[in-house]
């Protein structure tokens, strides 16, 4: 029985199982879980702050987090908390990887920002994105009123816009979001979502923008399976060169009804 509960943790049972007064998982334990499990992205980790937000029993620790050798900074949770199975005692837990994960993100935003400019595109900054969820734009889908801006990647194009080039975009933000051909970061993300807008040419007020499509990355899927998984695609048609034509189609129709 012991051995099933162990195998069903996925920190490991030595270390996850817990009772209401021990120690959250340490900074070191933080810094070798996340660099193990973000191998691809060669993070390079150091602690720059602790503080204790709750003393025992059940203590909760914030880590704040530096990648150095990524460049960027992230804060974390450690805590002791009654545990999610029905079984006696505590559980540590932390929410590193999807902190992580998040830090990361918002590190590529200056080169999906270069990615865009490729094309004659503009890329919201990880600010500009904040306050345009905030804005409370709203758009018409079916016969109801949501979000114009809700997650993920917000890209703005004008007249000239291709299709072809929406879906090169869309490729090479599936690279930058798969280093090295890893998965890791947008399965901990649960995903990415990448949002296309127009805006007439001299228009300055993003939130008078215009929907245009969406696509949406996922930990597991390469380039062929993320293409498959997309609007525009076949069900029958396996070939690359061919879904990416599909696609590129699919993103002119929704460029024509854009504008």
């Amino acid at each position: 029985m012991l051995a099933a509960l162990c195998a069903s943790l996925l920190t490991g049972c030595s270390s996850t199982l817990a009772t209401e007064g021990s120690d959250p998982y340490t900074a070191d334990d933080v810094i070798e879980m996340v660099e193990k499990e973000f191998s691809s992205c060669n993070p390079q980790l150091v602690l720059e702050e602790t503080q204790t937000e709750k003393e025992k029993p059940f203590e909760r620790r914030i880590y704040v987090l530096r990648d150095t050798a990524n460049d960027f900074t992230f804060s974390c949770s450690a805590v002791v908390r009654r545990p999610t199975l029905p079984r006696p005692g505590a559980e540590r837990n932390t929410n590193a990887f999807f902190q992580y994960a998040a830090g990361y993100a918002a590190h590529l935003n200056a080169a999906i920002g270069r990615v865009a400019e490729e094309y004659g595109f503009r890329a919201a900054t990880t600010e500009e994105a904040e306050a345009l969820i905030h804005s409370g734009a709203k758009r018409k889908h079916l016969d109801r009123e949501v979000s114009l801006f809700d997650e993920g990647d917000f890209i703005f194009v004008t007249d000239g816009a291709r299709g072809a080039d929406l879906a090169a975009v869309c490729k090479k933000l599936h690279a930058l979001y798969r280093p090295n051909g890893d998965g890791t970061v947008l399965s901990a993300l649960y995903g990415r979502k990448i949002t296309f807008y127009y805006l007439p040419p001299n228009e300055t007020d993003r939130t008078r923008a215009v929907f245009i499509a969406f696509f949406t990355l996922k930990g597991p899927n390469d380039w062929a399976a993320t293409l498959a998984d997309n609007p525009g695609s076949s069900s029958n048609e396996k070939d690359v060169t061919a879904l990416e034509q599909n696609l590129a189609r699919y993103f002119d129709n929704c460029l024509r009804n854009a504008r």
